[in-house]
Parts: structure tokens; C-alpha cells; sequence
């Protein structure tokens, strides 16, 4: 029983540092995401960089136009509570010989390949989802949907499904096709809120799929050159899932 409660420290700790970070009621997030300047550059045309006491690093008037890029270095997990607990748990099981620089190379070993294909997909979702309902995306949905009318309901998580597929996240998929998602319930006398729970539910399944969870499953477990046959592996679930929610919308529809 010691031996569990050692090894699930880490995890609870985890849990608990991010669950006190994120409730509102507590100070603690105001803390960490604090965005008033202490130090700021201006860079001339490329704008103005600045950083909070709080470590929020914040790029405004981006390339003379009105964009702004933020990013709470304390806030997000890879630093709190992620390094919070990566030290805690060196310190409960480390070995004689495994060194925190030894630790270091072998982390960096295996993401720095990763690292490289997750920024290049990154851009490519960018690409995908810009200029609004110009973008690839939107027309995507809107074709598929123009093809099927009140099937759709049968292809909504399958678009939920498209967008975690290239963004790795069912929020964002949620973000960039919540909007159509209405529009078409609409325009073909569906439900939309059942719409959009296949949707969300579609998102969900997709990141069966997601290369980016693929390639960093691999990263963690040292697999290598791997990523087509865990994808090709991964589709079966997924054409399972979609046919379930297939059948609950027969049903319940």
C-alpha cells in the first residue's frame, strides 16, 4: 500500500495543482495570468513585445496591424504543474547514476523529432481555419453538407471528427465547426442541439486519429517510424464509434 500511495503521488499532485490554478474563486490563476506589463520592447514595425511579473509574454500591434499574440508561461501545464511534478517524482525515484542531465538528454532524444512535425502541423491548422467562412475548412463542411440534407445527421460527428483530426483538439474543432454545424441544422430542418452534440461527440472520436496525440504517444514510449500503423490501426475504432452514434441518432431522431 506504500508502495501505491508513492507512486500515485505525482499524479494526485498533478491533479491538485491544476485543479487550485484553474478554479476562479481562488487567487492562484489571477496570479499566474496576470497581463500588466513590467517590461516592454518595442520592436518598430513588428510591433510591441512586453512580459508581465506573472511571466505573460505578450506581442501586440503584430506586424503593424491589429493582432495580438499571448502566452502565460506560468499558467500553461508544461511548467505548472507538469515540472512540479517531474521533480517530485526525481525525487522519489531516481536511481544512483540517473542524473537530472541525463534525464534531460534522453526527454530531448526523443521529442526533438516530434517537436518539428507538431510545429508543421500547427501552421498547417492555422492555414486551414483562417480568413473565416473563406476558409478551407468552412467550405469542406459546407460541400459535404450540401451533398447530404437531412443525412446530414448521419456526417455531423464525422466533421467533428475532420476537425480534431487537424487540430488535435476537440475544443478547436468545436470553435471552428460549431458555427456551421447551426447553420446547417437550420437550413435542413434538423435539431440543433443534437447537431451539435455529434459534434462535440465527433470531435471526441477524432483524436483517435489526430496525428498530433499519434506522434506524441510515440514520443513518450520511444516508438519510432511507427505513426502509419497506429493510424491505420485507429480509423477501426473510430468508423465504430460513428457507426454507434449512427445508430443513436436512428433512433432518437
Amino acid at each position: 500500500m506504500k508502495d501505491l500511495l508513492r507512486a500515485l503521488l505525482p499524479v494526485a499532485a498533478t491533479v491538485v495543482i491544476l485543479l487550485v490554478t484553474r478554479i476562479p474563486a481562488l487567487p492562484f490563476r489571477a496570479w499566474l495570468t496576470s497581463p500588466e506589463p513590467w517590461r516592454t520592447v518595442f520592436l518598430n514595425s513588428l510591433g510591441e513585445l512586453s512580459i508581465s511579473r506573472s511571466l505573460v509574454v505578450r506581442w501586440a500591434n503584430i506586424l503593424g496591424e491589429d493582432l495580438t499574440w499571448t502566452h502565460a508561461l506560468l499558467y500553461v501545464p508544461s511548467f505548472i504543474p507538469f515540472f512540479v511534478a517531474a521533480a517530485l517524482a526525481y525525487h522519489l525515484f531516481a536511481t544512483k547514476g540517473s542524473g537530472p542531465g541525463e534525464i534531460f538528454a534522453q526527454t530531448f532524444h526523443r521529442i526533438r523529432g516530434p517537436v518539428l512535425a507538431l510545429f508543421g502541423a500547427l501552421v498547417f491548422v492555422q492555414l486551414l481555419i483562417i480568413d473565416g467562412e473563406n476558409a478551407s475548412t468552412m467550405i469542406i463542411g459546407t460541400a459535404l453538407a450540401g451533398g447530404t440534407g437531412e443525412g446530414w445527421r448521419f456526417m455531423a460527428p464525422f466533421l467533428g471528427a475532420l476537425g480534431s483530426f487537424f487540430s488535435g483538439s476537440n475544443t478547436i474543432s468545436n470553435l471552428t465547426f460549431g458555427g456551421i454545424q447551426t447553420s446547417i441544422a437550420a437550413n435542413s430542418g434538423l435539431d440543433p442541439h443534437t447537431i451539435l452534440a455529434l459534434q462535440s461527440a465527433g470531435g471526441a472520436m477524432g483524436n483517435m486519429v489526430c496525428i498530433h496525440n499519434i506522434v506524441a504517444v510515440c514520443a513518450v514510449l520511444g516508438i519510432s517510424r511507427s505513426e502509419g500503423k497506429i493510424l491505420k490501426k485507429t480509423v477501426r475504432p473510430l468508423l465504430l464509434y460513428g457507426a454507434a452514434l449512427a445508430v443513436a441518432v436512428a433512433v432518437g431522431m
